[in-house]
């Protein structure tokens, strides 16, 4: 079975977050009708972690998420995975009530998973998703 060609790689740009070639990589990419969205962790546009409470950063990482989607051309509601990486797994029922509160009844796929730390200091939650476009 031949595989359909999807097209060539486009970098999206972002206007709601930093530019993440200057780290060497992209916060969105998009190939055909589907959206890579890089790790979003809880940030403002100063790189800086929005609190040092969980709810306010998975806030802000699910914001950026939604501002990446967008930039795309998409909504949450063309998300279809995520993976979701937190420092403490006590506070997977504060994301799974905010994942509900963002998405509604239609849920993208989701991995949960426990790291004891992330790459950017003071973050508690790092979400990184895919969308198909229709």
């Amino acid at each position: 079975m031949a595989v359909p060609a999807l097209g060539r790689k486009e970098i999206v740009p972002v206007a709601a977050l930093e530019d993440a070639t200057r780290y060497g990589y992209s916060q969105c990419v998009r190939v055909g009708p589907l959206v890579y969205i890089a790790g979003q962790c809880g940030l403002g546009l100063d790189h800086e972690v929005v609190s040092p409470e969980f709810e306010p950063q998975a806030r802000a990482a699910l914001d950026r998420v939604r501002a990446a989607v967008e930039a795309a051309g998409g909504t949450l509601d063309d998300i279809v995975a995520m993976t979701v990486f937190i420092t403490d797994t006590s506070l997977g029922r504060v994301f799974t009530s905010l994942r509900r509160e963002y998405f509604g009844e239609r849920f993208p796929t989701s991995a949960l998973i426990g790291v004891s730390s992330l790459m950017v200091t003071g973050a508690m939650i790092e979400i990184q998703a895919t969308a198909v476009l229709t």
